[in-house]
C-alpha cells in the first residue's frame, strides 16, 4: 500500500486500484449516492466498494490532483472551463437521488434548503482529478449534502477564481483576473442571470456556514478541525468573506 498525500495526513492509502479512507456516520449514505451517480452515467466519481469498521474502500480516480492554482496546468483557463463543465455534469447526475433513496440519510454537513440536489460541498482544485488541462474526476465526497445547486456553485467560484485577497495568497491573481475567472466559470457552468446576482451574498453565506461548522467541530474535540482552526483557516475564510463583500459591486458587474 502507498500512503497518499493531502487531505487527512497519514490516513488515506492507495492499495492497487482502490483507496482506503476513514469513514463516518455519513459514509453509507455517500456510498448510495455514489452508486446513483454511476447509474446516471457519471464516470468522474469513485465507485463505492465496501465499509469495514471505521474505514471505507472506494475505487481510485486516476488523474493528477493539485491545489496550487499557480501551477500552469491547474490554473489555466482551459482547466477553469473544464472544471466548471464537470461541476455542471455532476449536478445533473446528482438529480433524483434525494427523491429515490428510501433509506435514512445521514450527512456530515447539515442540509441547506431548498434541497434541490446533493452538492459536493468542497469542489476545489484539491478535490478534482485532472489530465492535461482537463478536469476528469471528483474525489472526497465526505462533505456532500443536500442543498440548492447555487450553494455548490458559490463555493466553487470562490475556490477556482479564487476570490481571496492577493496579499493572503501566493497565487498572484489580481482582483481583475479573479473577477474574469469568476465570470468564465459561471459561463462555462451555465449559470443563469438570477444565480449570478445571488453569488456574492451566497459566497459569503457559504463561507460563514463553513466557519461555524469548523468552530463547532473543533469545540467538540474533532482533531482535524481543531488543527484547521489552530492554523488560521477560519480566520482566512472570514477575511475572504470581508474581501468578497468589499468588492461586491465589481463582482456583480463582472458576472452580469
Amino acid at each position: 500500500m502507498k500512503l497518499l498525500e493531502g487531505g487527512r495526513t497519514g490516513q488515506i492509502w492507495l492499495d492497487g486500484n482502490t483507496v482506503i479512507r476513514p469513514s463516518g456516520a455519513w459514509t453509507p449514505t455517500v456510498h448510495r449516492f455514489l452508486r446513483h451517480l454511476r447509474n446516471r452515467g457519471f464516470p468522474g466519481a469513485p465507485d463505492p466498494i465496501e465499509i469495514t469498521g471505521n474505514q471505507e474502500v472506494v475505487s481510485y480516480v486516476s488523474g493528477r490532483v493539485c491545489e496550487d492554482l499557480s501551477d500552469q496546468f491547474v490554473g489555466s483557463e482551459r482547466m477553469l472551463l473544464s472544471a466548471a463543465k464537470l461541476l455542471r455534469e455532476f449536478h445533473s447526475a446528482s438529480q433524483g437521488f434525494l427523491e429515490s433513496d428510501r433509506e435514512i440519510q445521514t450527512w456530515m454537513l447539515p442540509p441547506r434548503e431548498p434541497c434541490e440536489i446533493v452538492c459536493h460541498g468542497d469542489y476545489a482544485p484539491y478535490n478534482v482529478a485532472t489530465a492535461g488541462h482537463a478536469a476528469v474526476g471528483i474525489i472526497d465526497f465526505d462533505a456532500a449534502h443536500p442543498a440548492p445547486r447555487i450553494w455548490d456553485l458559490a463555493y466553487s467560484v470562490y475556490r477556482w477564481a479564487p476570490l481571496s485577497n492577493p496579499v493572503n495568497s501566493h497565487l498572484g491573481f489580481s482582483l481583475d483576473e479573479q473577477l474574469r475567472r469568476a465570470e468564465l466559470f459561471c459561463t462555462a457552468y451555465g449559470a443563469t442571470v438570477e444565480e449570478r446576482l445571488q453569488l456574492p451574498e451566497m459566497i459569503c453565506r457559504r463561507l460563514e456556514a463553513l466557519v461555524d461548522f469548523m468552530l463547532a467541530s473543533a469545540s467538540a474535540g474533532e482533531a482535524t478541525f481543531a488543527e484547521d482552526v489552530a492554523t488560521g483557516d477560519a480566520r482566512l475564510y472570514l477575511s475572504d468573506t470581508d474581501y468578497v463583500q468589499s468588492h461586491r459591486d465589481r463582482l456583480l458587474k463582472a458576472l452580469c
